[in-house]
């Protein structure tokens, strides 16, 4: 009995390892991020109505709503919203700004409109800036690299990489301005993985 008892004191003294959340979860929690960012900013909004398109979301209607810092005018947050029913989330985006104003983190959240409990994607997006360069990795909450993005000026020309995750090959990361962009990045996601 005092085995057991020493057993299971050692499993709750252990940390657990921090699981990825469920995509509804990670929607619930990126929702709650945007309430505490709004919370504590004071904002101006913008607004734009109307209607998806397509033959599956055919008289869907929604309600977008932008939230601005009013003091800064960095877009804080975005709300995509079922326009019959305001509580129907179908996405939301967040941003995180470090202390000089850059974007650190985004997470991102889309769901269909006739599901908007369950999103059919999940994101956290990292932004990396090096000299004229501003870059950004997508990842899935499994921590699978979906898409990097860079832009902005290198050696004095324009630099612009759109990659999706089937383009990320060898070819593609070996170049210089791939480099310059990506190689100075962070790639421990997980920290970030619960929207904070």
């Amino acid at each position: 009995m005092k085995h057991l008892i020493a057993i299971l004191g050692l499993c709750v003294s252990c940390p657990a390892a921090a699981a990825a959340p469920s995509r509804p979860e990670f929607h619930r929690l990126a929702y709650a991020l945007h309430e505490r960012q709004i919370a504590k900013h004071t904002i101006r909004t913008e607004e734009e109505s109307g209607e998806y398109q397509g033959v599956a979301a055919a008289g869907y209607r929604y309600r977008t709503t932008s939230y601005f810092d009013a003091a800064t005018g960095r877009l804080l947050t975005r709300v995509q919203r079922d326009a019959d029913r305001p509580q129907a989330i179908h996405s939301v985006e967040v941003n995180i700004y470090d202390d000089t104003g850059r974007l650190v983190r985004d997470y991102l959240s889309i769901a269909l409109p006739w599901k908007p409990d369950w999103p059919a994607s999940a994101y956290l997006n990292l932004h990396h800036y090096n000299g004229g360069l501003h870059s950004w990795r997508q990842y899935e909450l499994d921590g699978r690299v979906n898409y990097e993005f860079c832009e902005g000026e290198l050696d004095g020309k324009s630099v612009k990489i759109s990659l999706d995750w089937t383009d990320i090959n060898e070819k593609t990361t070996s170049t210089p301005a791939y480099k310059a962009c990506f190689d100075g990045m962070r790639n421990d996601w997980e920290p970030y993985l619960n929207p904070h």
